[in-house]
């Protein structure tokens, strides 16, 4: 009988795929590190100026960062975001100049004593309280608030329940506390993340604005440490806003992305000393409302794709992105490893 021996021919199959794998393999490769490369050069106006501060915690373990605080007096920065394997949200706190070492986190819970796996889309302190915007569904679509000190004295890892919880007019996407304000906005995006309608303003012939930021007036003898019945100021903002802060000059600097869109940080001047564009009614109450629209628009400055809320410290705007995470990864050859801070024009 005649045996057929396919092994020559099995082994030159192989030996072919094996090349191409390896060709493949490089080629891909290649295209990450041109990536990483070019990604300073092809957004230059922002990376010429920017410095690298620290490597952003938690990544190796699925935490996916969205919100970004400071705590002046510790000196301690404020991290919060979700986990990718659906655990527990976490907050991570991280003492300045020693982000690495001494970086560690809380996990949250819900009232009732279950582990919270939501959003927690932005976090803002002024020293005494913490506010954390979840932007979740019904009962989950409000802020919390917790005392800052507990925080800071808990031990790493451990569980941090809410107690106080307050339910803003937009929905809770990012905060920021400055001066006598709370402010508390949203992200907007047609049918994956719509807005009231009520929000929508026609700032122009051609432009709608459909999300709102939310100004609450402090008040430190409330539960939720802000006046609740209505804010008293409203901005209104493009689409896929993710967070914003304000320079000293009273600029407002908005972080907009979604997706493996470019980010970008918009730069209006402070309108609100200026008459009000409109009103919307909120419990009774007629509130101002200002346009941050291209008017106003006095700075688009593009980035790496997915940032998230930016902050301000010592005349520099910090930003972070989520692309490098392993939710989405390939923000690890966009720079996206590591909060990055540039400074504020004079």
């Amino acid at each position: 009988m005649n045996t057929v021996k396919h092994t020559p021919i099995l082994l030159s199959i192989l030996k072919w795929l094996g090349i191409s794998l390896a060709a493949l393999l490089g080629l891909v490769a290649l295209i990450l590190l041109l990536v990483h490369l070019f990604t300073p050069v092809v957004y230059n106006d922002f990376y010429k100026d920017a410095k690298k501060e620290y490597k952003i915690p938690g990544l190796a373990d699925g935490f996916i960062p969205q919100g970004f605080a400071y705590a002046q007096e510790e000196k301690v920065y404020l991290q919060c975001g979700y986990m990718k394997d659906d655990s527990a949200s976490r907050i991570y706190v991280l003492p300045q100049g020693n982000e690495k070492k001494g970086a560690r986190f809380v996990t949250l819970q819900t009232p009732d004593g279950t582990a919270y796996t939501g959003h927690t889309g932005g976090i803002t302190t002024n020293g005494t309280l913490v506010w954390l915007a979840n932007d979740g569904e019904g009962e989950d679509n409000c802020v919390w608030i917790f005392e800052l000190s507990a925080i800071l004295q808990a031990e790493n890892g451990s569980a941090l329940k809410v107690e106080r919880r307050f339910y803003p007019e937009s929905r809770a996407a990012y905060c920021h506390v400055e001066g006598d304000y709370l402010w508390v906005g949203e992200f907007h995006r047609p049918v994956d993340y719509p807005t009231k309608e009520s929000h929508a303003f026609d700032v122009s012939a051609d432009v709608t604005n459909r999300a709102l930021i939310c100004a609450y007036r402090l008040d430190a003898s409330a539960p939720g440490g802000v006046v609740e019945d209505a804010p008293e100021m409203l901005l209104s903002v493009t689409d896929h806003v993710q967070g914003f802060t304000r320079t000293p000059d009273g600029t407002f600097v908005l972080s907009t992305s979604y997706g493996l869109a470019t980010s970008h940080l918009l730069f209006y001047r402070d309108v609100t000393g200026e008459a009000a564009d409109a009103t919307l009614a909120i419990n009774g109450r007629d509130v101002p409302v200002w346009y941050l629209d291209q008017e106003a628009l006095t700075k688009d400055l593009e980035f790496a794709p997915m940032s998230e809320e930016p902050l301000l410290l010592n005349g520099r705007i910090y930003v972070l992105t989520e692309s490098a995470s392993q939710k989405y990864i390939f923000g690890n050859f966009t720079r996206g490893r590591h909060v990055y801070s540039i400074p504020v024009e004079e």
